[in-house]
Order: structure tokens, then sequence, then C-alpha cells
């Protein structure tokens, strides 16, 4: 198992800098938070395959349909750029996997768990940093205004 650098803040270990800042946590296990595109490269299954060749194939046949009159240089063009997005898509969804957004059952017995995996927060929340509930706010306009005569 390749091991995948992590970058830290002012020397502290325990502020770990990752590459991308997502909106939700993780429903499946993490396998591997932070995957390099040779981690995502190797852990790609037989479906990523095929949807890429589908995808590449599908490209080709639409620019040799509409390619009139050079329909060879455009269903090769075509079938280019279809290969650029489904290499983007499959590599987003090996990514996906590996970092617990997707399902990822296979990956887990092949790679194994990542040590520090994401807690769900409880119901009501919890108070810490990471899970804050609301409270009071301040206001920062000093003094405070009034506005009982404006309509």
């Amino acid at each position: 198992k390749k091991s995948t650098p992590t970058y830290t803040h002012n020397n502290n270990p325990s502020f770990l800098i990752t590459s991308t800042m997502t909106f939700s946590d993780p429903k499946y296990p993490i396998v591997n938070p932070s995957p390099s595109v040779d981690d995502c490269i190797s852990s790609l299954r037989i479906r990523d395959y095929f949807m890429a060749s589908g995808i590449t194939s599908a490209s080709w046949a639409y620019g040799y349909i509409f390619g009139k009159p050079y329909r060879h240089a455009t269903a090769s063009t075509a079938a280019a750029f279809g290969l650029t997005a489904a290499g983007m898509l499959v590599l987003q969804d090996a990514r996906d996997r590996l970092m617990g957004f997707k399902e990822n059952q296979r990956e887990v017995k092949l790679y194994g768990l990542y040590p520090e995996q994401v807690v769900a927060p409880k119901s009501g929340g919890t108070g810490s940093s990471r899970f804050p509930t609301a409270g009071l706010s301040v206001s920062p306009v000093r003094p405070e205004p009034h506005f009982k005569n404006f309509n």
C-alpha cells in the first residue's frame, strides 16, 4: 500500500491540508482521504473500463454521423474528446469511491480502511469545532442603530 503525502501547517501534524473541501461527510468508509491519480487508476473496476470504451465509441459514432463531408476526421476528433471526458468521469468515480462518497465495498476489502474515519454528528449538534451549534450572535456595530424615526 502506497503512502500518500500529508501536508501540515506550522509543523502541527493534527492539522491536515487536503486538496479539496467537500460539502458533506462521506457516507461510506474512507479508504484514502486524498488519493492520487495513480491510486485512482490502480483502483479502477471493470465497469469503469466498459464505461470509458462506451463513451469513446458513442462519441466516435456521433462524430461519424454528423461529420459530413469529413466523416473520419470528425469522428476521430469526437472520439478524442469522448476519451478525455470518459477519463475524467472514470477518475472522478474512482476518487469518490476511495474517499467514501460512493459505494466502495471492493476497495475496502482490497486496500483496507483509513485509520481515521469520520463520525456522523449526533442529532442536535455536538458543539465541537467540526459540528458547531448556533449561538447568540453579538452585533459588531457600535453603537447599535435605532430605527424608530424611519418608515
